[in-house]
């Protein structure tokens, strides 16, 4: 059973955007700022932690005032940090663009998160019943790809390895995307996501299908669709997968089998669109009511 959530994956910073519509190559569109929010593997480790799963960030981090605000959001979650931060860069940091439908699209800029040394990776103390969580986006980046596949090469089979390719599965080195995937317990990913990567021969695959749900593919078994929750207004789709995977893991941690603590996640998914901001995920009060 799982006990801890360990994130390999990187936490940056998210520039929230409210645009009209993305503007055409070479114009312009005005938009209003929405917030400055920290991201990335923060919506996964936060959305664990609200519903009863430890965490601890064993990830990059700058020093700087996009650093800081990185330890201060994870230290309000009650989430440990495993290792200091980089000290010649700040932690990166990301645009997200929301459309009126709630669709979001991203540009990024790495900084200390884009930066991974397989030193900085010997040192973390795993315990029995850790989930490791691994983002493609940090397979993606040059300075930290290598590093981080390697490590999760060798990273003893009694953990439970969950593996998020995100939307720049497109842009991984195949070598270093097989080592991940050879090794990963679970892949969980969007249809976009799976179109790119396509089949893969994992124990478990969660495809999340927004309004549709998300279906549970288990090897050695038919898949199980599970239904979405109707959500009246989408707010905000950002950090809506992340919330989900979390949510997920923070089920199975509870002892829920695979469509049970799915359900959950698309729970925990459609409370997270119906508010503003890429960290939405719930407690379990809020769920209740």
């Amino acid at each position: 059973m799982i006990a801890r959530l360990v994130s390999l994956g990187s936490v940056i910073v998210d520039m929230v955007l409210e645009i009209p519509r993305l503007p055409d190559r070479g114009g312009d569109v005005l938009a209003a700022q929405r917030a400055i929010a920290v991201g990335g593997a923060f919506n996964v480790l936060s959305a664990a932690s609200r519903l009863g799963l430890p965490g601890a960030y064993a990830g990059p981090h700058g020093t700087g005032p996009f650093g800081d605000q990185v330890r201060a959001a994870l230290a309000s979650e009650g989430i440990a940090v495993a290792r200091g931060p980089n000290p010649d860069l700040d932690t990166g940091w990301t645009i997200a663009l929301i459309e009126p439908d709630a669709e979001r699209t991203f540009v990024t800029v790495t900084g200390a998160d884009g930066i991974v040394d397989p030193a900085d990776l010997d040192g973390i103390e795993y315990r029995t019943g850790d989930a490791v969580y691994v983002s493609g986006y940090d397979l993606a980046y040059p300075g930290s790809g290598p590093a981080i596949a390697e490590h999760v090469a060798g990273i003893r089979r009694d953990l439970f390895v969950a593996f998020d390719p995100g939307p720049l599965v497109g842009d991984i080195d195949r070598t270093l995307l097989r080592r991940v995937l050879d090794r990963a317990d679970l892949v969980s990913l969007n249809e976009r996501e799976r179109e790119m990567l396509g089949e893969v021969d994992v124990e478990t695959v969660v495809v999340r299908q927004g309004a549709a749900g998300a279906t549970v593919h288990r090897r050695g078994t038919s898949p199980v669709h599970v239904d979405a929750l109707h959500v009246d207004a989408v707010a905000d789709t950002s950090g809506a997968g992340d919330v989900h995977v979390g949510a997920n893991l923070a089920g199975l941690a509870r002892g829920l089998e695979w469509p049970d603590a799915v359900l959950l996640a698309n729970r925990a998914a459609a409370f997270a669109v119906s508010r503003r901001g890429p960290a939405a995920g719930p407690t379990w009060e809020q769920l209740e009511e």
